[in-house]
């Protein structure tokens, strides 16, 4: 009876882990109640961490009960501080729950599937993909349909959180096209590489990816650095100017200090009020999800504009320490970097496929953390695709995600 359910409970596991991947990068939720948003991506990963973890009491196997690298707990404990002085408890209380979804749950749940199951990592990376897939491709249909910029969004908010999920999924496809060996795959993963340049209409991911991705050719040696590099420059010099978007003039008024009618963008004074703000609260900062209550405060000049201004164009690392102070921002910082390290020690002193992996792993993170200095990207839908990377650079730099898979 025992081995039944566990080997009922470890099919639920596989799939629940497989279909939370799939419907992660999306913000389409619900909202219940005030102050309380819910998505299938929520529930799905409540659902499979429950059934791992019963699964783990039944058969009393305490070893399996691995937690998250110390400096991500830190952080998480760090930022549930913050609670202490939060002017809104009830927003606190939200981003705090969703850091220990993503930071906590979803990276124990992460790392437990690639360790455990075999075949774990071929079947992750393929969902990954899939789904990366069909935002692009509903990111590609907007492209096209002559609305606004901002319509070019996927399943996301606007285009600025679809860049920032593009700078995970298009390095870790660059590194995963490297390593396998299938003509096929290499072919849908170039297709998907190179559609996903083309409906990211962020600035900052834009330019992330493309240097991460030069970058990660240049590692591979001048065989693969030229033909890239080559490719990029082609691509800025001839094909963006004359794309129906014309994608290298958005790229640019993405990210610029000022209006076409001279006047400061609502970008660079936030981050300003931002800094004033850490001045001031630098240990616990203002409270979790407070953010935006409270950085109105320490405006020095406040740029007249008038219309609507662009979504989530703030500077994540400023969210970070305005929200839950100082320390917590330079805990995140610390397990970010450490698990780039990890990434890169694979790609280091990995072979074949592990080494190619590894190498994109550490890109999509890389090019995250550009992209976060012009984007607060820590959301929904980005949140547990940044998590399941962090949880494979901690699997590869052991050795324990890739012992049942290959690139063959």
């Amino acid at each position: 009876m025992k081995d039944r359910i566990h080997l009922f409970l470890q099919h639920a596991f596989r799939a629940g882990v497989l279909l939370t991947l799939f419907i992660a990068p999306t913000q389409w939720s619900w909202q219940p109640r005030p102050k309380f948003n819910l998505s299938l991506a929520d529930l799905s990963l409540a659902l499979t961490a429950g059934a791992w973890l019963l699964d783990v009491l039944l058969r009393r196997e305490w070893r399996r009960l691995k937690p998250p690298p110390c400096a991500q707990v830190l952080f998480v404990l760090a930022a549930g501080l913050s609670f202490a002085v939060a002017q809104d408890k009830a927003f606190a209380v939200k981003d705090i729950v969703q850091l220990v979804e993503f930071f906590i749950v979803g990276h124990v749940v992460f790392a437990a599937f690639l360790r455990e199951q075999k075949g774990a990592l071929r079947q992750s990376l393929a969902v990954l993909f899939v789904a990366t897939a069909v935002n692009v491709g509903i990111a590609a249909a907007q492209y096209f349909s002559g609305e606004g910029v901002m319509q070019v969004r996927g399943t996301f908010g606007n285009r600025n959180v679809l860049g920032g999920y593009l700078a995970l999924a298009l390095p870790m496809a660059l590194g995963v096209m490297l390593g396998v060996r299938q003509v096929w795959a290499k072919a849908a993963l170039g297709l998907l590489l190179a559609a996903g340049f083309l409906v990211n209409l962020s600035g900052a991911s834009y330019f992330a990816v493309a240097g991460v991705v030069a970058c990660m050719a240049a590692r591979r040696g001048h065989k693969v650095f030229i033909p890239v590099a080559a490719c990029l420059l082609l691509a800025q010099v001839f094909v963006l100017p004359n794309l129906p978007r014309e994608n290298d003039v958005e790229h640019f008024w993405s990210v610029a200090l000022y209006d076409g009618d001279g006047v400061a963008t609502k970008r660079y004074p936030e981050w300003q009020a931002a800094y004033n703000t850490v001045l001031t609260h630098p240990w616990l900062g203002v409270g979790m999800g407070n953010y935006q209550k409270r950085v109105g405060e320490f405006y020095d000049n406040v740029p007249q504009r008038t219309g609507p201004s662009e979504a989530d164009t703030q500077n994540l690392y400023l969210v970070l320490a305005v929200s839950a102070g100082f320390p917590a921002l330079l805990l995140f910082i610390v397990f970010l970097g450490g698990a780039v390290r990890k990434a890169r020690a694979a790609a280091a002193h990995g072979a074949g496929f592990q080494s190619a992996l590894g190498l994109g792993v550490g890109g999509a993170l890389t090019a995250f953390a550009f992209a976060a200095v012009w984007h607060p990207l820590i959301v929904r839908g980005i949140g547990l695709p940044l998590v399941f990377a962090l949880a494979l650079a901690q699997c590869l730099a052991g050795q324990g995600a890739v012992k049942n898979d290959s690139g063959k």
